[in-house]
Protein backbone atom coordinates (compact mmCIF):
# COMPACT_ATOMS: atom_id res chain seq x y z
CA UNK A 1 0.00 0.00 0.00
CA UNK A 2 1.34 3.66 -1.09
CA UNK A 3 0.83 6.99 0.44
CA UNK A 4 -1.93 7.70 -2.26
CA UNK A 5 -3.32 4.49 -1.34
CA UNK A 6 -6.94 4.41 0.45
CA UNK A 7 -8.89 1.32 1.41
CA UNK A 8 -12.73 1.42 1.52
CA UNK A 9 -14.65 -0.77 3.56
CA UNK A 10 -17.93 -0.06 2.85
CA UNK A 11 -19.53 0.39 -0.43
CA UNK A 12 -21.79 3.35 0.67
CA UNK A 13 -18.17 5.51 0.59
CA UNK A 14 -18.34 4.71 -3.37
CA UNK A 15 -20.17 6.79 -6.10
CA UNK A 16 -21.19 4.47 -8.29
CA UNK A 17 -19.21 5.52 -11.06
CA UNK A 18 -16.51 4.07 -8.75
CA UNK A 19 -18.13 0.55 -8.17
CA UNK A 20 -17.28 -1.22 -10.75
CA UNK A 21 -13.67 -0.29 -10.88
CA UNK A 22 -13.11 -2.12 -8.04
CA UNK A 23 -15.24 -5.13 -8.78
CA UNK A 24 -13.74 -8.45 -8.82
CA UNK A 25 -15.90 -10.59 -10.77
CA UNK A 26 -16.18 -14.29 -10.21
CA UNK A 27 -18.72 -17.17 -11.72
CA UNK A 28 -20.03 -16.92 -8.55
CA UNK A 29 -21.02 -13.25 -8.10
CA UNK A 30 -21.94 -13.13 -12.24
CA UNK A 31 -24.66 -15.35 -11.02
CA UNK A 32 -25.81 -13.14 -8.40
CA UNK A 33 -25.68 -9.98 -10.37
CA UNK A 34 -28.00 -11.93 -13.26
CA UNK A 35 -30.39 -12.89 -10.55
CA UNK A 36 -30.06 -8.96 -9.21
CA UNK A 37 -31.00 -7.54 -12.79
CA UNK A 38 -34.11 -10.66 -13.58
CA UNK A 39 -37.65 -10.30 -13.07
CA UNK A 40 -37.33 -12.55 -9.95
CA UNK A 41 -37.65 -11.30 -6.29
CA UNK A 42 -34.54 -11.77 -4.34
CA UNK A 43 -33.80 -11.94 -0.88
CA UNK A 44 -29.99 -11.43 -0.44
CA UNK A 45 -28.98 -12.87 2.34
CA UNK A 46 -25.44 -12.71 3.96
CA UNK A 47 -23.79 -11.79 7.16
CA UNK A 48 -22.09 -7.83 7.83
CA UNK A 49 -19.13 -6.92 5.50
CA UNK A 50 -19.75 -9.80 2.78
CA UNK A 51 -20.76 -7.35 -0.11
CA UNK A 52 -24.36 -7.36 -0.13
CA UNK A 53 -24.43 -3.57 -0.73
CA UNK A 54 -21.55 -4.00 -3.26
CA UNK A 55 -23.10 -6.43 -5.33
CA UNK A 56 -26.68 -4.58 -5.21
CA UNK A 57 -25.07 -1.18 -6.93
CA UNK A 58 -22.82 -3.36 -8.50
CA UNK A 59 -26.61 -4.56 -10.60
CA UNK A 60 -28.00 -1.26 -10.38
CA UNK A 61 -24.33 0.41 -12.29
CA UNK A 62 -24.79 -2.16 -14.74
CA UNK A 63 -28.32 -1.39 -15.59
CA UNK A 64 -28.11 2.04 -15.55
CA UNK A 65 -25.49 2.04 -18.50
CA UNK A 66 -28.01 -0.19 -20.51
CA UNK A 67 -31.09 1.74 -20.11
CA UNK A 68 -31.42 3.21 -22.99
CA UNK A 69 -31.25 -0.12 -25.07
CA UNK A 70 -33.06 -2.47 -22.24
CA UNK A 71 -35.63 0.26 -20.64
CA UNK A 72 -35.03 -1.53 -16.98
CA UNK A 73 -34.90 1.27 -14.52
CA UNK A 74 -33.20 0.69 -11.13
CA UNK A 75 -34.73 2.22 -8.12
CA UNK A 76 -31.66 1.90 -5.09
CA UNK A 77 -32.87 2.35 -1.75
CA UNK A 78 -31.49 1.71 1.57
CA UNK A 79 -33.24 1.41 5.02
CA UNK A 80 -30.04 2.05 7.08
CA UNK A 81 -31.97 4.67 8.80
CA UNK A 82 -34.36 2.35 10.68
CA UNK A 83 -37.76 3.82 12.16
CA UNK A 84 -38.10 2.86 15.40
CA UNK A 85 -42.02 1.71 16.24
CA UNK A 86 -43.37 -0.05 19.16
CA UNK A 87 -45.63 -3.04 18.23
CA UNK A 88 -47.88 -2.68 15.16
CA UNK A 89 -47.62 0.64 14.21
CA UNK A 90 -50.25 1.90 11.10
CA UNK A 91 -47.88 4.60 9.32
CA UNK A 92 -44.86 2.22 8.81
CA UNK A 93 -46.28 0.94 5.70
CA UNK A 94 -47.32 4.26 4.14
CA UNK A 95 -43.68 5.56 5.32
CA UNK A 96 -42.08 2.74 3.04
CA UNK A 97 -44.79 4.02 0.19
CA UNK A 98 -43.22 7.37 0.00
CA UNK A 99 -39.83 5.94 0.67
CA UNK A 100 -39.90 3.96 -2.70
CA UNK A 101 -41.76 6.54 -4.50
CA UNK A 102 -39.20 9.36 -3.54
CA UNK A 103 -36.41 6.89 -5.09
CA UNK A 104 -38.44 5.94 -8.44
CA UNK A 105 -39.15 9.94 -8.62
CA UNK A 106 -35.14 10.35 -8.41
CA UNK A 107 -34.19 7.60 -11.19
CA UNK A 108 -37.09 9.01 -13.31
CA UNK A 109 -35.36 12.44 -13.14
CA UNK A 110 -32.13 10.76 -14.30
CA UNK A 111 -33.07 9.63 -17.51
CA UNK A 112 -35.54 13.18 -18.25
CA UNK A 113 -38.36 11.04 -17.52
CA UNK A 114 -41.84 12.31 -16.71
CA UNK A 115 -44.39 11.02 -14.63
CA UNK A 116 -47.40 10.68 -16.36
CA UNK A 117 -49.49 13.83 -15.19
CA UNK A 118 -52.33 11.86 -13.38
CA UNK A 119 -51.41 9.06 -11.97
CA UNK A 120 -50.92 7.68 -8.38
CA UNK A 121 -47.36 7.82 -8.49
CA UNK A 122 -47.31 11.75 -9.61
CA UNK A 123 -49.86 12.19 -6.61
CA UNK A 124 -47.30 10.28 -4.15
CA UNK A 125 -44.42 12.52 -5.34
CA UNK A 126 -46.22 15.65 -4.98
CA UNK A 127 -46.94 14.48 -1.31
CA UNK A 128 -43.22 13.80 -0.89
CA UNK A 129 -42.27 16.80 0.28
CA UNK A 130 -43.60 19.42 2.35
CA UNK A 131 -43.74 23.44 1.99
CA UNK A 132 -40.30 23.87 3.38
CA UNK A 133 -39.19 20.74 0.68
CA UNK A 134 -38.35 18.48 3.45
CA UNK A 135 -38.97 14.58 2.54
CA UNK A 136 -41.97 13.80 4.24
CA UNK A 137 -41.08 10.19 5.03
CA UNK A 138 -38.13 11.62 7.22
CA UNK A 139 -41.05 13.80 9.10
CA UNK A 140 -43.10 10.74 9.66
CA UNK A 141 -39.50 9.19 10.85
CA UNK A 142 -39.14 11.59 13.44
CA UNK A 143 -42.88 11.29 14.25
CA UNK A 144 -42.68 7.70 14.65
CA UNK A 145 -39.13 7.90 16.70
CA UNK A 146 -41.20 10.20 19.21
CA UNK A 147 -44.07 8.20 19.82
CA UNK A 148 -41.77 4.92 20.41
CA UNK A 149 -39.83 7.25 22.93
CA UNK A 150 -43.35 8.34 25.18
CA UNK A 151 -45.34 5.55 24.62
CA UNK A 152 -47.78 6.99 22.14
CA UNK A 153 -49.72 5.95 18.94
CA UNK A 154 -49.58 8.64 16.37
CA UNK A 155 -51.46 8.08 13.18
CA UNK A 156 -50.62 10.31 9.68
CA UNK A 157 -52.89 13.07 8.29
CA UNK A 158 -51.79 11.77 4.96
CA UNK A 159 -53.82 10.10 2.45
CA UNK A 160 -51.49 7.41 1.41
CA UNK A 161 -52.36 5.46 -1.18
CA UNK A 162 -52.36 1.87 -0.35
CA UNK A 163 -49.66 -0.96 -2.01
CA UNK A 164 -52.10 -2.31 -4.22
CA UNK A 165 -52.27 1.10 -5.96
CA UNK A 166 -48.69 2.01 -5.81
CA UNK A 167 -47.63 -1.52 -7.50
CA UNK A 168 -50.84 -0.13 -10.42
CA UNK A 169 -49.23 2.91 -10.31
CA UNK A 170 -46.00 1.66 -11.26
CA UNK A 171 -47.15 -0.45 -14.24
CA UNK A 172 -48.86 2.94 -15.64
CA UNK A 173 -45.57 4.47 -15.21
CA UNK A 174 -44.08 1.57 -17.36
CA UNK A 175 -46.54 1.75 -19.79
CA UNK A 176 -46.59 5.57 -20.58
CA UNK A 177 -42.85 5.90 -19.96
CA UNK A 178 -41.82 2.78 -22.47
CA UNK A 179 -40.03 1.20 -19.30
CA UNK A 180 -39.79 -1.98 -18.97
CA UNK A 181 -39.87 -3.10 -15.64
CA UNK A 182 -38.79 -1.08 -12.67
CA UNK A 183 -36.12 -3.18 -10.33
CA UNK A 184 -36.31 -2.14 -6.65
CA UNK A 185 -32.51 -2.79 -4.86
CA UNK A 186 -33.77 -2.51 -1.46
CA UNK A 187 -30.51 -2.30 0.78
CA UNK A 188 -30.31 -2.76 4.68
CA UNK A 189 -33.73 -4.52 4.66
CA UNK A 190 -32.76 -6.28 7.97
CA UNK A 191 -31.83 -3.14 9.83
CA UNK A 192 -35.17 -2.39 10.42
CA UNK A 193 -34.74 -4.26 13.65
CA UNK A 194 -38.09 -3.99 15.00
CA UNK A 195 -39.63 -7.35 14.13
CA UNK A 196 -43.27 -6.08 13.41
CA UNK A 197 -41.97 -3.68 10.47
CA UNK A 198 -39.44 -6.58 9.28
CA UNK A 199 -43.04 -8.50 8.79
CA UNK A 200 -44.56 -5.34 7.03
CA UNK A 201 -41.29 -4.92 4.84
CA UNK A 202 -41.50 -8.40 3.50
CA UNK A 203 -45.32 -8.79 3.27
CA UNK A 204 -44.88 -5.27 1.12
CA UNK A 205 -42.16 -7.04 -0.95
CA UNK A 206 -44.51 -9.73 -1.48
CA UNK A 207 -47.56 -7.29 -2.75
CA UNK A 208 -45.53 -5.73 -4.60
CA UNK A 209 -44.70 -8.55 -7.49
CA UNK A 210 -45.81 -8.47 -10.34
CA UNK A 211 -44.32 -8.08 -14.20
CA UNK A 212 -43.68 -4.41 -13.96
CA UNK A 213 -41.35 -4.42 -10.45
CA UNK A 214 -39.30 -7.05 -9.26
CA UNK A 215 -38.01 -6.26 -5.63
CA UNK A 216 -34.43 -7.50 -4.63
CA UNK A 217 -33.69 -6.78 -0.67
CA UNK A 218 -30.43 -7.38 1.46
CA UNK A 219 -31.03 -9.09 4.57
CA UNK A 220 -28.89 -10.56 7.84
CA UNK A 221 -28.68 -13.99 8.68
CA UNK A 222 -30.20 -14.91 12.22
CA UNK A 223 -31.76 -11.32 12.87
CA UNK A 224 -34.64 -11.32 10.31
CA UNK A 225 -38.21 -11.76 10.70
CA UNK A 226 -40.08 -12.85 7.92
CA UNK A 227 -43.24 -13.30 9.26
CA UNK A 228 -46.27 -15.60 8.22
CA UNK A 229 -47.35 -14.09 4.73
CA UNK A 230 -43.82 -14.15 3.18
CA UNK A 231 -42.39 -17.73 2.72
CA UNK A 232 -39.04 -17.17 1.20
CA UNK A 233 -38.04 -19.82 -0.26
CA UNK A 234 -41.63 -19.73 -2.38
CA UNK A 235 -42.00 -15.83 -2.71
CA UNK A 236 -38.76 -14.88 -3.67
CA UNK A 237 -35.62 -16.67 -4.61
CA UNK A 238 -33.09 -16.82 -1.17
CA UNK A 239 -29.20 -15.82 -2.45
CA UNK A 240 -26.24 -16.73 -0.02
CA UNK A 241 -23.58 -14.05 -0.53
CA UNK A 242 -20.71 -15.94 0.30
CA UNK A 243 -17.04 -16.62 -1.30
CA UNK A 244 -16.24 -20.40 -0.50
CA UNK A 245 -13.04 -21.05 0.99
CA UNK A 246 -13.14 -24.18 -1.25
CA UNK A 247 -13.82 -22.83 -4.83
CA UNK A 248 -11.27 -22.87 -7.23
CA UNK A 249 -9.15 -19.42 -7.62
CA UNK A 250 -10.46 -18.25 -4.02
CA UNK A 251 -6.82 -16.84 -3.18
CA UNK A 252 -6.62 -15.25 -6.37
CA UNK A 253 -9.77 -13.43 -6.21
CA UNK A 254 -9.28 -12.12 -2.76
CA UNK A 255 -5.55 -10.70 -3.68
CA UNK A 256 -7.32 -9.05 -6.73
CA UNK A 257 -9.88 -7.57 -4.15
CA UNK A 258 -7.34 -6.35 -2.50
CA UNK A 259 -4.84 -5.37 -5.31
CA UNK A 260 -7.79 -3.21 -6.71
CA UNK A 261 -7.82 -1.06 -3.92
CA UNK A 262 -3.69 -1.23 -3.60
CA UNK A 263 -1.80 -2.08 -6.72
CA UNK A 264 1.40 -0.67 -4.60
CA UNK A 265 0.67 -3.88 -2.70
CA UNK A 266 1.43 -6.56 -5.61
CA UNK A 267 5.06 -6.89 -4.37
CA UNK A 268 4.67 -7.29 -1.12
CA UNK A 269 1.59 -9.39 -1.07
CA UNK A 270 3.98 -11.72 -4.30
CA UNK A 271 6.71 -11.50 -1.45
CA UNK A 272 4.69 -12.56 1.69
CA UNK A 273 2.44 -14.50 -0.29
CA UNK A 274 1.79 -17.73 2.24
CA UNK A 275 0.97 -14.67 5.30
CA UNK A 276 -1.68 -13.73 2.85
CA UNK A 277 -2.86 -16.51 1.78
CA UNK A 278 -3.46 -17.60 5.14
CA UNK A 279 -4.69 -13.60 5.99
CA UNK A 280 -7.63 -14.25 3.25
CA UNK A 281 -8.61 -17.72 4.41
CA UNK A 282 -8.87 -15.99 7.90
CA UNK A 283 -11.76 -13.50 6.39
CA UNK A 284 -13.94 -16.77 5.47
CA UNK A 285 -14.11 -15.09 1.95
CA UNK A 286 -15.84 -11.81 3.56
CA UNK A 287 -14.16 -8.82 1.98
CA UNK A 288 -14.48 -5.84 4.37
CA UNK A 289 -12.89 -8.17 7.20
CA UNK A 290 -9.82 -8.87 4.70
CA UNK A 291 -8.96 -5.11 3.95
CA UNK A 292 -8.97 -4.30 7.54
CA UNK A 293 -6.84 -7.22 8.29
CA UNK A 294 -4.82 -6.23 5.83
CA UNK A 295 -4.89 -2.63 6.65
CA UNK A 296 -4.01 -3.35 9.92
CA UNK A 297 -0.43 -5.09 8.90
CA UNK A 298 0.64 -2.39 6.47
CA UNK A 299 3.67 -2.51 5.46
CA UNK A 300 2.80 -5.87 4.81
CA UNK A 301 4.79 -8.85 5.97
CA UNK A 302 4.48 -11.82 7.72
CA UNK A 303 5.28 -10.92 11.34
CA UNK A 304 2.59 -7.50 11.17
CA UNK A 305 0.07 -10.31 9.82
CA UNK A 306 0.99 -12.92 12.81
CA UNK A 307 -0.10 -9.81 15.00
CA UNK A 308 -2.95 -8.52 12.89
CA UNK A 309 -4.40 -12.35 13.22
CA UNK A 310 -4.07 -12.42 17.15
CA UNK A 311 -5.74 -8.83 17.89
CA UNK A 312 -8.21 -9.22 15.63
CA UNK A 313 -9.57 -12.77 15.66
CA UNK A 314 -8.83 -13.14 19.86
CA UNK A 315 -10.39 -9.63 20.66
CA UNK A 316 -12.13 -7.84 17.98
CA UNK A 317 -14.29 -10.08 16.67
CA UNK A 318 -15.77 -11.04 20.22
CA UNK A 319 -16.16 -7.68 21.26
CA UNK A 320 -18.38 -6.71 18.27
CA UNK A 321 -20.25 -9.80 18.88
CA UNK A 322 -20.83 -9.19 22.60
CA UNK A 323 -21.79 -5.56 22.00
CA UNK A 324 -24.17 -7.21 20.12
CA UNK A 325 -25.95 -7.48 23.43
CA UNK A 326 -26.50 -3.50 23.77
CA UNK A 327 -28.17 -3.44 20.36
CA UNK A 328 -30.90 -6.72 21.41
CA UNK A 329 -31.08 -6.66 24.90
CA UNK A 330 -33.71 -9.66 24.15
CA UNK A 331 -30.92 -12.00 22.87
CA UNK A 332 -28.24 -10.97 25.87
CA UNK A 333 -28.41 -14.62 27.25
CA UNK A 334 -27.76 -15.99 23.43
CA UNK A 335 -25.08 -13.92 22.59
CA UNK A 336 -23.29 -15.02 26.05
CA UNK A 337 -23.88 -18.26 25.92
CA UNK A 338 -22.81 -18.32 21.97
CA UNK A 339 -19.54 -16.84 23.05
CA UNK A 340 -18.63 -19.49 25.47
CA UNK A 341 -19.96 -22.34 23.48
CA UNK A 342 -17.41 -21.33 21.17
CA UNK A 343 -14.66 -19.26 22.29
CA UNK A 344 -14.60 -21.56 25.61
CA UNK A 345 -15.46 -25.55 24.48
CA UNK A 346 -15.11 -25.53 20.55
CA UNK A 347 -11.54 -23.38 19.20
CA UNK A 348 -9.62 -25.27 21.96
CA UNK A 349 -11.31 -28.51 20.32
CA UNK A 350 -10.73 -27.74 16.74
CA UNK A 351 -7.29 -26.60 17.95
CA UNK A 352 -6.30 -29.81 19.29
CA UNK A 353 -7.37 -32.11 16.96
CA UNK A 354 -5.72 -30.09 14.17
CA UNK A 355 -2.78 -30.10 15.72
CA UNK A 356 -2.48 -33.69 15.64
CA UNK A 357 -4.79 -35.12 13.15
CA UNK A 358 -3.78 -35.61 9.23
CA UNK A 359 -6.81 -33.82 7.81
CA UNK A 360 -7.35 -30.76 9.62
CA UNK A 361 -11.13 -29.08 10.54
CA UNK A 362 -13.15 -25.90 11.21
CA UNK A 363 -16.29 -27.54 11.20
CA UNK A 364 -19.37 -28.50 14.08
CA UNK A 365 -22.68 -30.11 13.14
CA UNK A 366 -25.72 -29.57 15.18
CA UNK A 367 -28.67 -32.05 15.61
CA UNK A 368 -31.73 -30.73 13.54
CA UNK A 369 -33.78 -31.57 17.29
CA UNK A 370 -31.44 -29.39 19.30
CA UNK A 371 -33.24 -26.67 21.37
CA UNK A 372 -34.16 -23.30 19.30
CA UNK A 373 -32.44 -21.28 21.74
CA UNK A 374 -29.37 -23.24 20.45
CA UNK A 375 -30.12 -22.67 16.92
CA UNK A 376 -30.96 -18.93 17.30
CA UNK A 377 -27.89 -18.30 19.30
CA UNK A 378 -26.06 -19.83 16.49
CA UNK A 379 -27.57 -17.93 13.89
CA UNK A 380 -26.07 -14.33 15.79
CA UNK A 381 -22.91 -16.31 15.39
CA UNK A 382 -23.63 -16.56 12.22
CA UNK A 383 -24.22 -12.44 11.73
CA UNK A 384 -21.16 -11.91 13.65
CA UNK A 385 -18.91 -13.84 11.00
CA UNK A 386 -18.01 -16.21 13.78
CA UNK A 387 -19.84 -19.19 12.02
CA UNK A 388 -21.00 -19.83 8.83
CA UNK A 389 -23.90 -21.89 7.54
CA UNK A 390 -23.25 -24.24 5.53
CA UNK A 391 -25.55 -26.90 4.52
CA UNK A 392 -28.68 -28.25 6.78
CA UNK A 393 -30.18 -32.14 6.11
CA UNK A 394 -26.36 -33.17 6.84
CA UNK A 395 -25.86 -36.39 7.79
CA UNK A 396 -23.81 -37.63 11.06
CA UNK A 397 -21.84 -40.47 11.98
CA UNK A 398 -25.36 -42.59 13.31
CA UNK A 399 -27.27 -41.60 10.31
CA UNK A 400 -29.09 -38.37 12.49
CA UNK A 401 -29.42 -35.19 10.53
CA UNK A 402 -28.36 -31.88 11.38
CA UNK A 403 -26.85 -28.45 10.20
CA UNK A 404 -23.35 -28.01 9.59
CA UNK A 405 -21.37 -24.68 10.32
CA UNK A 406 -17.69 -23.75 9.51
CA UNK A 407 -16.14 -21.79 12.58
CA UNK A 408 -14.70 -18.64 11.90
CA UNK A 409 -11.10 -19.89 10.21
CA UNK A 410 -9.40 -16.86 11.71
CA UNK A 411 -10.14 -17.93 15.23
CA UNK A 412 -8.70 -20.87 14.95
CA UNK A 413 -5.33 -19.67 13.86
CA UNK A 414 -5.34 -16.95 16.22
CA UNK A 415 -5.22 -20.23 19.03
CA UNK A 416 -1.95 -21.28 17.73
CA UNK A 417 1.54 -19.16 18.89
CA UNK A 418 2.56 -19.65 15.23
CA UNK A 419 -1.03 -18.10 13.49
CA UNK A 420 0.52 -18.13 9.79
CA UNK A 421 1.76 -21.48 9.71
CA UNK A 422 -0.65 -23.32 11.61
CA UNK A 423 -3.37 -21.49 8.95
CA UNK A 424 -1.33 -22.69 6.02
CA UNK A 425 -1.24 -25.96 7.39
CA UNK A 426 -5.00 -25.95 7.99
CA UNK A 427 -5.43 -24.18 4.82
CA UNK A 428 -3.54 -27.69 2.91
CA UNK A 429 -5.38 -30.61 4.95
CA UNK A 430 -8.54 -28.65 5.31
CA UNK A 431 -11.51 -31.59 4.70
CA UNK A 432 -15.31 -30.50 4.63
CA UNK A 433 -16.39 -33.94 6.19
CA UNK A 434 -14.36 -33.78 9.03
CA UNK A 435 -16.88 -32.35 12.09
CA UNK A 436 -17.41 -32.39 15.63
CA UNK A 437 -20.98 -33.33 15.80
CA UNK A 438 -23.46 -32.22 18.72
CA UNK A 439 -26.16 -34.33 19.38
CA UNK A 440 -30.03 -33.14 20.16
CA UNK A 441 -29.12 -32.93 23.99
CA UNK A 442 -25.72 -31.89 24.54
CA UNK A 443 -25.00 -30.58 28.01
CA UNK A 444 -23.46 -27.78 26.82
CA UNK A 445 -27.31 -26.84 25.92
CA UNK A 446 -28.27 -26.64 29.26
CA UNK A 447 -27.73 -22.82 30.21
CA UNK A 448 -30.39 -21.77 27.39
CA UNK A 449 -32.49 -24.63 26.60
CA UNK A 450 -35.07 -23.55 29.31
CA UNK A 451 -35.14 -19.68 28.65
CA UNK A 452 -37.79 -17.80 30.61
CA UNK A 453 -37.23 -14.76 28.89
CA UNK A 454 -37.83 -13.12 32.76
CA UNK A 455 -35.20 -10.03 31.44
CA UNK A 456 -37.54 -8.78 28.73
CA UNK A 457 -40.53 -8.73 30.28
CA UNK A 458 -41.28 -5.33 30.08
CA UNK A 459 -41.82 -5.67 26.50
CA UNK A 460 -45.19 -4.88 26.07
CA UNK A 461 -45.45 -6.98 22.36
CA UNK A 462 -43.20 -9.77 24.15
CA UNK A 463 -45.69 -9.70 27.40
CA UNK A 464 -48.48 -10.04 25.01
CA UNK A 465 -47.05 -13.03 22.98
CA UNK A 466 -46.64 -14.76 26.07
CA UNK A 467 -49.88 -14.27 27.34
CA UNK A 468 -51.57 -15.84 23.92
CA UNK A 469 -52.96 -18.98 24.14
CA UNK A 470 -50.84 -22.13 23.20
CA UNK A 471 -53.57 -23.46 20.48
CA UNK A 472 -51.57 -20.39 18.19
CA UNK A 473 -48.24 -22.51 18.17
CA UNK A 474 -47.25 -24.71 14.71
CA UNK A 475 -47.83 -27.90 16.52
CA UNK A 476 -49.75 -31.07 15.37
CA UNK A 477 -53.13 -32.20 17.19
CA UNK A 478 -51.57 -34.57 19.05
CA UNK A 479 -49.09 -32.37 20.77
CA UNK A 480 -51.92 -29.50 21.59
CA UNK A 481 -54.02 -32.14 23.01
CA UNK A 482 -51.09 -33.29 25.11
CA UNK A 483 -50.47 -29.41 26.44
CA UNK A 484 -54.03 -30.05 27.27
CA UNK A 485 -53.43 -32.76 29.22
CA UNK A 486 -50.72 -30.74 31.13
CA UNK A 487 -53.03 -27.95 31.90
CA UNK A 488 -50.82 -25.19 30.00
CA UNK A 489 -53.22 -22.27 28.65
CA UNK A 490 -50.81 -19.94 27.73
CA UNK A 491 -47.59 -19.58 25.70
CA UNK A 492 -45.91 -18.79 28.70
CA UNK A 493 -47.31 -21.54 30.45
CA UNK A 494 -45.81 -23.89 27.85
CA UNK A 495 -41.91 -22.19 28.22
CA UNK A 496 -42.32 -22.44 32.26
CA UNK A 497 -42.89 -26.06 32.06
CA UNK A 498 -40.68 -28.88 32.99
CA UNK A 499 -38.92 -31.28 30.72
CA UNK A 500 -40.26 -34.02 33.66
CA UNK A 501 -43.77 -32.32 33.35
CA UNK A 502 -43.48 -33.21 29.31
CA UNK A 503 -42.11 -36.78 29.66
CA UNK A 504 -44.95 -37.54 32.38
CA UNK A 505 -47.33 -37.43 29.63
CA UNK A 506 -48.07 -40.42 27.66
CA UNK A 507 -46.45 -40.88 24.32
CA UNK A 508 -44.37 -37.74 25.23
CA UNK A 509 -40.61 -38.34 24.78
CA UNK A 510 -37.84 -36.58 24.64
CA UNK A 511 -38.49 -35.73 20.81
CA UNK A 512 -41.84 -34.86 21.26
CA UNK A 513 -40.93 -32.98 24.38
CA UNK A 514 -38.44 -30.71 22.54
CA UNK A 515 -40.64 -30.04 19.74
CA UNK A 516 -43.28 -28.42 21.81
CA UNK A 517 -40.86 -26.36 24.09
CA UNK A 518 -38.94 -25.31 20.66
CA UNK A 519 -42.39 -24.10 19.05
CA UNK A 520 -42.95 -21.79 21.94
CA UNK A 521 -39.57 -19.98 21.92
CA UNK A 522 -39.75 -19.54 18.32
CA UNK A 523 -42.89 -17.71 18.79
CA UNK A 524 -41.67 -15.82 20.90
CA UNK A 525 -37.54 -15.07 19.73
CA UNK A 526 -38.99 -12.28 16.60
CA UNK A 527 -40.40 -10.42 19.21
CA UNK A 528 -36.81 -9.85 21.01
CA UNK A 529 -34.98 -7.77 18.35
CA UNK A 530 -36.94 -4.69 19.54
Amino acid sequence: MTEKDEFYYRTEDLRLEEVLNYFVETAAERSIIDMLKSRSPVVLRGSRGVGKSFLLRVAEAELRSKFVSERILPVYITFSKSVLVQDCDQNFIPWMILRISSGIKRACNRYGLSLPDNGVLRELILKSRDNAGREISDLLAEEFEESYKHGSSRRSNLDIPDVDELREAIQDLCEELGVNRVVLLIDEAAHIFIPTQQRDFFTLMRDLRSPWVSVKAAVYPGVTSYGPSFQPMHDAVVVNVEHSVSEQGYAQAMREIVLKQSPGSRRLIEQYGEAFDVLAFASMGNPRVLLKTYSASMPFNRSRAQNTLREYYRHDIWSEHSALAERYPGHRQLIDWGRDFVEKHILPDLHSRNSSAPESSSAIWIHRDAPRAVREALSLLCYSNILLEDESGIRATRSEIGTRYFVNFGCNFALDSDPVSYGARVRRSFSVKRMKEFGANNPLYKPIQDLSFADVAGNPALRSRLNESYSVLDLTKFQKSKLCELGVKTIQDVLNASEEQFLSLRYVGPVRSRQMRNAAQTAVFEYLSG
